[in-house]
C-alpha cells in the first residue's frame, strides 16, 4: 500500500474540496435536511459528470471525507460504495443511476443478520431505515436466495420518512409486490464498501467538527486569555487530532484492501473496530470544548457529531466489529 496519494487523487481531493466549498454552507445543509428529497439534485448531477459515482473505494474514500467536512447530505456514497460492490449491476446502470440497501426488517438486530426475505419475482415486507429512497433508481434487498432490487418509487412500493438523527434523509420502505430482479454478489461485501464510504464521511464530519472546537478554543476567553491557552482544553483538542488522524489512516488502509478485492476482513474489521469509538470520543471532546454553545441548534457543530453518531448507529457495534477483527486473526 502506498503511505502517499498519487498525483491524481490529490487533483481529485482538492477538486472535492473545492465543490464543497462552493456548493454548501451550513445554512444550505440545514435546508436540505428540512426538505424533500434531502439533498442537491443539481449537485448530485455535477457529482455524476465529475465520474464520482463511479469511483472506487479508495477514490471515493478522499471524496467522502471532503463531503463529510461539510456536512454535505448526497447520494454519493451510498450509490458509489454499490456500485463497487455490485459492478455486475452497475454495468447494467445509467451513471446518473442513485442505488441504496435496504437490508433492515422490523425486529433484525443488525444488516448482517441472516436475510427474512424469501426469494422469488415479488417483495413484500418493510424495510427500515433506508438512505435516500425517494431519490433512488433501485434498492439492493437481500432475500433468501440472494441480493434482488426493485424500484423504491414503483408499484408496490410505498415511502415514509423517517425522523432521523442525522438530517440526511432516511426511509421505511413498505413492500406489498414490488417486482424484483436478481442482482450478483454478497451483501457482506456491500455492507464491507458501504462502512468504509461511510467511515470516511465520518472522518470527515469528525474534521469538521475539530476545527469548530480550535476556532472556538482560539476566539473564547475567559479569565482574560483564549480557553485554548489553558492545558486541559489543549489536550482535549490535541486528542481530538489524534484520534481524527487515525481513523482517517484506518479508513484509507482498509479502502484499499477493499480496492484489492480479495483479504479485506482484517483492514474492515480493525478500522470499524476502532473508529466507531474514537469518532465519539472526538464528538464527546468537540462538545466538551464548546461547553453549553455546542448545544444549540443555532451553532453548526451538531451538524457534524450528528453524523457520527448517526454512522456509529449504522454499521455494527464496536463488539460485533472486535469479533471479526477476532476472527479474521486467528482468535476465534
Amino acid at each position: 500500500m502506498d503511505l502517499f496519494p498519487t498525483p491524481e487523487q490529490e487533483l481529485l481531493t482538492a477538486t472535492a474540496s473545492d465543490f464543497a466549498a462552493r456548493s454548501v454552507d451550513t445554512d444550505k445543509v440545514r435546508s436540505l435536511e428540512a426538505g424533500e428529497p434531502g439533498h442537491d439534485r443539481a449537485q448530485w448531477a455535477t457529482m455524476v459528470e465529475l465520474g464520482w459515482a463511479e469511483l472506487g473505494p479508495v477514490e471515493l474514500a478522499l471524496v467522502a471525507d471532503r463531503l463529510g467536512r461539510a456536512a454535505l447530505p448526497s447520494p454519493l456514497v451510498v450509490t458509489a460504495a454499490l456500485r463497487a460492490a455490485l459492478p455486475d449491476l452497475a454495468a447494467q446502470l445509467a451513471p446518473d443511476a442513485v442505488l441504496t440497501l435496504a437490508a433492515l426488517p422490523p425486529g433484525s438486530p443488525h444488516e448482517w443478520a441472516d436475510p427474512v426475505v424469501p426469494g422469488g419475482d415479488t417483495a413484500t415486507g418493510m424495510f427500515l431505515l433506508v438512505p435516500y429512497a425517494a431519490s433512488a433508481d433501485l434498492a439492493v434487498v437481500p432475500t433468501t436466495t440472494g441480493l434482488a432490487a426493485f424500484d423504491p418509487s414503483g408499484p408496490g412500493a410505498a415511502l415514509t420518512r423517517h425522523d432521523a438523527i442525522a438530517g440526511d434523509p432516511l426511509y421505511r420502505i413498505d413492500c406489498t409486490g414490488a417486482p424484483l430482479r436478481p442482482v450478483a454478489g454478497t451483501l457482506e461485501t456491500a455492507l464491507d464498501h458501504l462502512a468504509v464510504g461511510g467511515l470516511a464521511y465520518a472522518v470527515g464530519a469528525a474534521e469538521g467538527a475539530l476545527g469548530l472546537a480550535v476556532q472556538h478554543a482560539r476566539d473564547r476567553h475567559q479569565f482574560g486569555r483564549p480557553i485554548g491557552s489553558f492545558q486541559a482544553v489543549a489536550h482535549r483538542c490535541a486528542d481530538m487530532r489524534a484520534e481524527v488522524d487515525a481513523c482517517r489512516a484506518l479508513a484509507l488502509r482498509a479502502a484499499w484492501a477493499l480496492d484489492q478485492g480479495a483479504d479485506h476482513e482484517l483492514a474492515v474489521a480493525a478500522a470499524l473496530a476502532y473508529a466507531n469509538d474514537a469518532l465519539r470520543r472526538v464528538a464527546m471532546h468537540a462538545h466538551q470544548v464548546h461547553g453549553a454553545i455546542g448545544f444549540s441548534t443555532e451553532h453548526d457543530l451538531h451538524l457534524f457529531t450528528r453524523r457520527i453518531k448517526a454512522y456509529e448507529l449504522t454499521y455494527g457495534s464496536t463488539a460485533r466489529h472486535q469479533e471479526r477483527l477476532a476472527t479474521a486473526i486467528g482468535l476465534r
